[in-house]
């Protein structure tokens, strides 16, 4: 008989032995796949995010920053970036599309008799494009405006919630520290940030109004610049940071005075963030695969015990220690790809079912199914191949005589 009939031959005589072997080998499989689905999910929402944030981004902030709790903040108070810097890096910079000065400060704003708080910014028409916004009802304010300093504003979906409830907001007067604004658009909806900051808690108004009428400061923390294609996000970048510390007369042994992100860095940074928890979960996951690997391990030794004299016979009968050692591995693999497939449906089930019902966090990835199915046999090779060992250093003689 061929070593791999009687290995299903044996395994077939004992059905719960073999269930119960595979178990964990099931479950590990499983929680691998799922666990991998919830990483690579979780890797492409954060990608669709920064996207969303702005494409081909370059985003210049006054000062240092540093990540403080998982978010980039900004360390001291320096007040060297300006408009000037935006209109000469607009002009000198190849590569460069357009580029957008922002200021942004949570301030209580007024409307009718309630007072809310939000987020009060400034900025220019490009902020639309730099950032990716979108008007959805009325209009942004125009070049003339902001050249003029006009009192109107666009306000984002949170802001709304906040401010007039259930209100049309459009042609509604709203006061920025007694200073009165109206709502010429509303935003389209934009969820948060890669920070987990709400984009939609928002009052946009020109930035000239923002510095002279509300803040009665000349500097702003941060431009927004982006780059004509993905290819030159680095090398404008890089032009950015050489034109700053030449207009800002920064010495060559001193650091800059403003920090540069660049959306190729911040997705490199999120992307290892979500490397490292995919890693430590499946980390987590992999320790019930050992766990089956051991009810492998403790079942064929069993079955090397119950069958000794069958053991003998096959050795008296001409079989050799390789031969004895092929079935019990083959027996081992078996069971090892029997929890594996069935793990693999497990979890794929669970995936598809789970991104069915409506999580989409949730990224089936081929090759961890690949790598699972090559880890089943794996198991099944190294924690059969003691049992099998065993069973071919029996004595002929000696396990003849065994009951």
């Amino acid at each position: 008989m061929q070593p791999l009939t009687i290995a299903l031959i044996a395994l077939k005589s004992h059905k719960t032995r073999t269930f119960l072997a595979s178990l964990g080998i099931m479950i590990g499989i499983a929680a691998v796949i799922v666990m991998v689905a919830i990483g690579k999910g979780s890797h492409q929402q954060i990608m669709d995010v920064i996207a969303k944030m702005g494409e081909n981004l370059v985003t210049i902030n006054a000062g240092e920053m540093k990540r403080r709790g998982g978010r980039l903040r900004l360390t001291g108070n320096v007040s060297t970036l300006n408009l000037r810097d935006v209109e000469y890096l607009s002009q000198e910079v190849s590569g460069l599309a357009l580029a957008a000065p922002f200021e942004i400060k949570q301030m209580k704003v007024k409307y009718l008799q309630s007072l809310t708080e939000t987020n009060v910014a400034g900025s220019t028409p490009e902020f639309l494009m730099a950032r990716n916004y979108e008007i959805e009802f009325g209009e942004m304010f125009t070049e003339r405006d902001q050249k003029m300093g006009m009192r109107v504003a666009v306000v984002g979906q949170t802001a709304i919630k906040n401010m007039f409830g259930e209100d049309d907001p459009l042609g509604k007067t709203v006061r920025i520290n007694a200073v009165p604004f109206k709502i010429v658009g509303v935003f389209a909806g934009k969820g948060l940030d890669s920070d987990g900051v709400d984009q939609d808690d928002i009052l946009l108004i020109p930035i000239t109004s923002m510095l002279r009428r509300i803040l009665n400061q000349t500097h702003i923390s941060t431009i927004y610049a982006k780059a004509d294609s993905r290819q030159n996000i680095d090398r404008v970048a890089d032009q950015i940071k050489l034109i700053l510390r030449d207009r800002h007369k920064i010495s060559d042994e001193a650091e800059d005075d403003f920090t540069i992100i660049s959306q190729l860095e911040l997705e490199s940074m999120k992307a290892e963030t979500s490397e490292l928890f995919t890693r430590l979960i499946v980390g987590v996951a992999a320790i019930s695969l050992v766990v089956g690997g051991i009810g492998i391990l403790a079942v064929m030794l069993i079955s090397v015990k119950e069958r000794t004299r069958e053991i003998g016979v096959r050795r008296a009968v001409g079989a050799t220690q390789g031969d004895i050692i092929k079935q019990f591995l083959i027996e081992s693999v078996l069971i090892g790809l029997f929890g594996g497939c069935v793990g693999v449906a497990m979890g794929v089930g669970i995936t598809l079912g789970a991104v069915a019902w409506g999580e989409e966090n949730l990224l089936l990835d081929l090759n961890s199914i690949y790598i699972a199915t090559g880890v089943c046999m794996l198991i099944g090779i190294i924690f059969g191949l003691f049992p099998a060992l065993k069973a071919s250093r029996l004595d002929p003689m000696v396990a003849l005589t065994v009951e």
